[in-house]
């Protein structure tokens, strides 16, 4: 079995290279054990491990875990497989969690930034620095790295972060950068995000690339309005976005799912 599924890996990686645009060649990758709410006011948090990949002259910021999810989906439809058991013993948990972030892509000092909401959008946009506060005293030790920490009121939330000058490379999760050294660590005011690095790697120029989608092209606030109506009525953004009728939904015991609306935990101001 462990050798059928790597078999899968390795099938879906090439069939991945085939169906994306090659745009750098990545010098580092960092790794993050992440937690997040999609919604405001949930109890629990979800997991995922994010990737941020630093190039030549970009950098590319996603999640592990759904990136391998669909490489396998795509290559196992491909040839003809059984998506059902395929996937039923893929070696990589879901986090439902889609969104990738490019910087200085397609030209320095803009932004790229792809999400899945049952179909794929994408829209650019001019990079926003954060204007930054070193905070004094507060420094520690992420991944075996001496970080210092710098605060920044940064889209409508409080960021914290704390960053190593010993990896002098302007970057870190999400849209965060502008601090003269690598953010390995950071936290939002309202506890919704936490992003912890946990490996770092040198790569020997592994292809950066972009996948090649039927993205529905948008603007940040147009993504912004999707991710709300999903909020407030999934069923009826499903039935807005696919044509159809989801029908009557029922939770583990039976009963009809009332929906209660809901407010994205990642909304930009």
């Amino acid at each position: 079995m462990k050798k059928f599924f790597s078999l899968i890996l390795v099938v879906s990686l090439s069939a991945y290279s085939l169906n994306a645009q090659v745009i750098d060649k990545v010098k580092l990758r960092i790794h993050y054990a992440t937690k997040f709410r999609v919604w405001e006011n949930t109890k629990g948090m979800r997991q995922d491990e994010k990737v941020l990949d630093l190039g030549t002259t970009s950098s590319k910021f996603y999640s592990l875990w759904e990136t391998r999810y669909w490489e396998i989906v795509d290559s196992v439809a491909k040839h003809g497989g059984s998506m059902q058991n395929a996937l039923a013993h893929s070696p990589y948990p879901r986090s439902y969690d889609c969104y990738v972030v490019y910087k200085n892509y397609p030209i320095k000092g803009e932004l790229t930034y792809t999400d899945k909401l049952l179909q794929d959008f994408i829209y650019q946009e001019s990079m926003e620095k954060p204007v930054w506060r070193l905070v004094k005293g507060k420094d520690s030790i992420v991944a075996n790295y001496r970080c210092q920490k710098a605060q920044t009121k940064y889209r409508g939330k409080v960021w914290n972060v704390w960053y190593t000058i010993d990896i002098s490379i302007s970057d870190g999760p999400w849209k965060l950068y502008g601090l003269p050294g690598l953010i390995l660590k950071v936290e939002d005011q309202d506890g919704n995000f936490v992003f912890e690095c946990i490996q770092i790697e040198n790569m020997n120029n592994t292809a950066m690339s972009i996948p090649k989608k039927k993205y529905l092209k948008c603007s940040r606030e147009q993504l912004k309005q999707a991710k709300c109506k999903m909020g407030e009525d999934p069923e009826a953004y499903y039935k807005q976005v696919t044509g159809l009728n989801p029908g009557q939904g029922y939770d583990a015991n039976g009963k009809p799912l009332k929906y209660t609306s809901r407010k994205p935990a990642l909304l930009e101001y």
